[in-house]
């Protein structure tokens, strides 16, 4: 709601296309501002008058640090469902309040100096239902209390911030998304080597049914609904652009809300976001109404899966960035399988690191086959390997004529040097499905197992006295059953190929190693039943080597 003569919000590009930030500082509010704090057996929202709208979100059943409890827009400087002709910024409107809380409702209201007034009417969830858990019901009026029609611009409903849980978490996993487009995390708006700075990011397109911003466990989504008072105008229902910004979360201010910060020189990066309206005109005495569902709970599968518009999507489970980016759709389903199976399993024996265990077991008995043919071919290449080293010892000053040597032994003896490769082929979406899921499954967060007393993070049992390093026992452990498994493998290839395999488990273990802990314990366990499986087939016998037949 700006106040009269105040521009239209600046119209926003296309898909990822960048603009200037808001330049002006907001607005002081005409009178002080005012708090209310509704709670439900799940969250205690806090609402002020600045915006008018949920300054804080304090999750009951969700611990953060030392014993605190998960707050969402603690970093933040806009209130989630604060309505801003620009996004980044406040009005000026002085918004009165009233509540009533055996209901669950606070209203707002607000005049700007046009005559156009605004009422913000909350409703907090007093159901448990896991469709209605977390869900706030915003309805706006805007009514034209002039003689002379007003014309409202595209405006914009703040989703409010999103930050870091713990120091040590995963920088992209905080960001902003919206339907049909990928993850914008805050690294997105870094400069790099290959790539220019952002200072903010905003999209248009029709129809926008939601947006929301989310850290690596939780999120806040903001949901036009389909309004009944609305049925001449259904352009208003969704939106048309989305807005998103990151800001840097200083040690002072990490600190004061009771985060450990270890000193480390990392900047520590927070986002904020907003979703466009389209912008209407009202005639003297016309009021328009738009309903908007907020949600601010965990990222929980289970629970996003009943939202009606998808917002399931806010997982970006198929957002696989990196190198391995063309694996997105088979990670995605790789990932929704396992969470889905995870939680099953859970169910029934009542802990995630034995339903990790379990699933890992069910993979492993499931590829036994195709690992038992993989085994035997690698048998078939160790009992070929020295007439290999015959060739490449006559051919070695003539690579060519060794490489055809080579091929010309695994035709005439029928060794496929390709068939030891496929369980890896397959195994590798599936362990990438559980790296994409085990860092996004909120399900894991304070599961305890053994010494690990949170499996969505390291297991640290103490740090190095004055290097301040933590000392994680299951990555390492891991590393020493991978080296195992690959001395018991049969060996096959070039002897120095050999040697360049045994850094493997280095490059595991640094790719583990200030992950979740449920990763380092699904490929243990891995190993480990690879281990198993080697020695029950290790007394075969060595096949013998005949020459095929030729071809007349």
């Amino acid at each position: 709601m700006p106040p009269a003569g105040t521009p239209a919000g600046t119209p926003a590009g296309t898909p990822g296309e960048t603009k200037p930030a808001a330049p002006a500082a907001p607005a002081a509010p005409a009178v002080p501002e005012k708090t209310e704090t509704l709670d439900t057996d799940s969250v205690a929202y806090t609402f002020t008058t600045r915006g008018a709208g949920i300054a804080k979100a304090l999750l009951k059943k969700h611990e953060a640090e030392h014993g605190t409890r998960m707050t969402l827009n603690e970093f933040g400087d806009m209130p989630i469902g604060s309505v801003t002709d620009l996004p980044g910024q406040i009005s000026n409107v002085a918004f009165h309040y009233a509540t009533d809380l055996p209901a669950g409702v606070i209203t707002f209201e607000g005049s700007d100096e046009r005559g156009l007034h605004l009422t913000k009417k909350f409703n907090v969830p007093k159901s448990t239902n896991l469709n209605k858990d977390y869900i706030v019901t915003m309805r706006l009026v805007f009514d034209n209390r002039s003689k002379q029609p007003i014309t409202v611009p595209a405006y914009y409903v703040n989703t409010g911030s999103a930050a870091p849980v713990h120091q040590k978490d995963r920088i992209d996993y905080t960001g902003f998304k919206w339907p049909g487009a990928k993850f914008v995390d805050v690294t997105w708006f870094s400069g790099g080597m290959f790539k220019k700075e952002h200072g903010t990011y905003t999209a248009t397109h029709e129809g926008i049914p939601w947006a929301a911003v989310a850290d690596q466990y939780f999120t806040t989504i903001v949901t036009p609904q389909v309004d009944s008072e609305n049925k001449d105008t259904p352009s208003k229902e969704r939106g048309n652009s989305v807005w998103a910004t990151r800001f840097q979360i200083s040690d002072d201010v990490w600190k004061a809300t009771s985060h450990d910060a270890d000193g480390s020189s990392s900047a520590r990066y927070g986002i904020e976001g907003a979703l466009g309206m389209p912008g209407f005109t009202l005639a003297p005495g016309q009021m328009q109404v738009q309903i908007f569902h907020i949600y601010t709970g965990p990222r929980e599968y289970g629970r996003l899966k009943t939202m009606p518009d998808g917002q399931v999507e806010v997982l970006a489970f198929s957002d696989f960035g990196g190198i391995f980016s063309f694996l997105g759709p088979f990670v995605g389903f790789f990932s929704k399988v396992l969470l889905y199976s995870l939680n099953s399993l859970h169910a029934w024996v009542g802990s995630y690191a034995i339903a990790i265990i379990i699933i890992t077991l069910l993979i492993k008995a499931i590829l036994w086959p195709m690992q038992n043919k993989a085994t035997k071919a690698a048998k078939r290449m160790q009992a070929l390997s020295p007439k290999m080293t015959e060739v490449r010892e006559k051919f070695q000053d003539d690579p060519q004529k060794m490489n055809a040597e080579v091929m010309k032994l695994y035709k005439e003896y029928g060794v496929n040097p390709l068939a030891g490769c496929w369980p890896a082929f397959i195994q590798m979406p599936i362990f990438f499905g559980f790296y994409n899921m085990l860092g996004k499954a909120v399900e894991l967060r304070n599961a305890k197992f053994l010494w690990v007393q949170d499996l969505s993070q390291p297991d640290t049992v103490f740090h190095l006295p004055g290097l301040d390093f933590p000392v994680n026992i299951l990555p390492i452990f891991m590393a020493a059953t991978m080296v195992w498994q690959m001395k018991a493998s049969p060996k096959t290839g070039d002897p120095q190929q050999q040697k360049i395999m045994m850094i493997m488990p280095l490059i595991f273990v640094l790719f583990c190693y200030n992950y979740a802990s449920a990763l380092a314990l699904y490929l243990t366990v891995n190993n480990l039943v690879s281990v198993v499986q080697l020695y029950a087939t290790r007394n075969q016998a060595l096949p013998t080597l005949q020459k095929l037949p030729k071809k007349k």
